[in-house]
């Protein structure tokens, strides 16, 4: 058996979308090879309402778990535990999922015998693309922002973490490893980011396997409210943050204020090129790599304190 893990927010009016694409599945090996493992993290909206509704006309096996502790690692951690397949797989509250998402994710484990799989994350554009935004070629903005999760057309191993739209792993993998960890995901109004990277590259270091499976997709919608500058440097920010929190510091560094010194000069070198960076679309490359460096320092200092 297949879980499916599809936690939410006060999202309601999304739910629809990626109910109604679920429903048109085609199951890997008959209807009762798979259920469908809704989270409810505390919504205050009526999800509870949409998910029951759809749950007495949709002919498959749908759970709602409620979990009260804000977060999306909480979130996704009951969803784990909830869980009876052999395989867990995961997708937004937002998404559209391809009829044959799940039957490309399990051909993918079964064709490389891996402990996860990552599949190909399509962005759904619902306007123009801005004149400033570089979604390819060295100076690339992050794909956090505008999710896409594309690894060419042919099926292969990955030396990297799948995103959380689009992942699945083997129930043995939360066995073996532990869960998700609550220190990363988003919580409300918090953004720290990097719970299922965190959790991939965690399984890579220890010897597992990861392949992408190009053919199992989820179309991924850009949000208008996205596409917008402050938000970008927002998740820079924040990016920087869990990127801290996920690869620590030596425990010799010099530090600064509880920050390794060497965090200060390169956020100095980023300013200068930043500064001096004339090109308007490199330029803004440029800050938010800045931004990106303030949020590694914030993330170191919180990192330093839990430490004391």
């Amino acid at each position: 058996m297949v879980s499916v893990i599809v936690c939410t927010y006060n999202r309601s009016k999304h739910l629809k979308t990626v109910l109604s694409s679920l429903a048109q599945l085609t199951s890997p090996a008959g209807a009762d090879s798979w259920e469908l493992i809704l989270v409810d993290n505390n919504s205050k909206d009526d999800t509870a309402a949409i998910v029951e509704t759809f749950a007495a006309k949709s002919g498959f096996k749908i759970r709602y778990v409620f979990e009260t502790k804000q977060g999306l690692s909480h979130a996704r951690n009951a969803g784990v535990r909830a869980a009876k397949g052999d395989i867990i797989a995961f997708t937004d509250d937002d998404v559209t999922v391809d009829s044959r998402w799940l039957v490309e994710l399990v051909r993918t484990f079964e064709r490389f015998d891996s402990m996860g799989v990552g599949g190909k994350v399509i962005p759904l554009w619902t306007t123009q693309k801005p004149a400033w935004l570089e979604l390819s070629g060295p100076d690339s903005l992050h794909s956090g922002t505008v999710v896409s999760f594309d690894h060419g057309e042919e099926p292969r191993e990955l030396n990297c973490a799948p995103f959380g739209a689009n992942m699945a792993f083997k129930k043995e993998a939360f066995e073996r490893h532990g869960f998700f960890r609550a220190d990363f995901g988003r919580k409300g109004n918090d953004l720290i980011l990097g719970e299922d990277t965190e959790f991939g590259m965690r399984l890579l270091r220890q010897g597992d396997r990861i392949a992408y499976g190009p053919s199992a997709i989820v179309y991924h919608p850009v949000p208008e409210d996205r596409l917008n500058k402050r938000y970008f440097q927002s998740h820079y920010f924040n990016y920087g943050k869990s990127t801290a929190r996920m690869n620590g510091f030596p425990a010799n560094v010099v530090r600064w204020f509880g920050v390794p010194r060497y965090l200060f000069r390169t956020l100095l070198g980023h300013i200068c090129r930043w500064l001096f960076t004339l090109d308007p679309r490199l330029r803004f490359r440029r800050k938010l790599e800045v931004c990106e460096r303030l949020g590694e320092i914030r993330g170191a200092r919180h990192l330093s304190n839990e430490l004391k």
